[in-house]
């Protein structure tokens, strides 16, 4: 049996809408009673809406590994680190991605569950990934000229989206990477996990710098590549003499 290590609020998209009835029988009356509506979501292949975080609480939940007596709860993101002990069998946790209703800021958590036996020997272990995008908290700013100088600019770790359904040429693509490559600068391959989801791009506390970056992204085996160009520019003030 394959564990499923997610959250059940992170699973909600925007695909379908799941409404239960409950017939009750009492006498010669039918009584008929609906509930509020469920989000579903019912394409498996869109990984980046059962990936994205909806809500601040996220609740986690497993199944314990036989043979363990402990487990550790790492949660690692861009900006944060979190994690937690569990001495015993227990088989769901509260996570709290950020304080406030909605988030100051995007991230990508790499989420692992290890479990342990008596000693420090590694039993099992579960894995999963999860993103607090901003727009799935409400309305945000677009801007909609592709030569808007916010279009170019990046000031701090970056969230990047990527999807093989975006175009039917690299639909059937089984692979992903995003080639980030600085001007008169370092470059670096990375390959991604599956072919929808959320690459994070670490700049702060990075080797990465200040500069020109280019951004390629493609399905290996398929036709077409996107492509951007990033500029991040030091922090602080800057002053120009002529």
């Amino acid at each position: 049996m394959k564990h499923a290590f997610v959250s059940a609020l992170a699973r909600m998209g925007t695909s379908g809408v799941l409404f239960l009835s409950i017939i009750v029988l009492g006498g010669e009356r039918v009584v008929g009673n609906t509930t509020s509506p469920v989000l579903v979501d019912t394409s498996p292949n869109t990984t980046r809406r059962w990936m994205t975080i909806y809500t601040h609480d996220v609740p986690l939940s497993w199944d314990w590994q036989e043979g363990a007596s402990s487990a550790t709860l790492s949660i690692i993101g861009l900006n944060e680190t979190v994690t937690t002990n569990f001495s015993g069998v227990t088989s769901n946790f509260l996570w709290r991605a950020f304080a406030a209703e909605r988030p100051t800021r995007e991230d990508v958590y790499d989420l692992t569950l290890t479990f342990y036996t008596n000693g420090t020997l590694t039993v099992g272990a579960l894995a999963s990934r999860l993103a607090v995008v901003a727009g799935a908290f409400g309305a945000v700013t677009i801007n909609t000229g592709a030569e808007n100088k916010a279009w170019g600019k990046v000031t701090g770790n970056v969230l990047i989206p990527y999807d093989a359904y975006w175009t039917n040429s690299t639909a059937n693509a089984v692979s992903g990477q995003l080639v980030i490559a600085k001007s008169e600068g370092a470059t670096q391959t990375n390959a991604l996990a599956g072919t929808s989801g959320y690459f994070g791009w670490k700049f702060m506390q990075s080797d990465w710098g200040y500069g020109t970056f280019g951004l390629f992204l493609t399905f290996p085996g398929t036709d077409g590549e996107w492509n951007a160009m990033l500029t991040r520019l030091p922090s602080g003030t800057m002053i120009r003499l002529q």
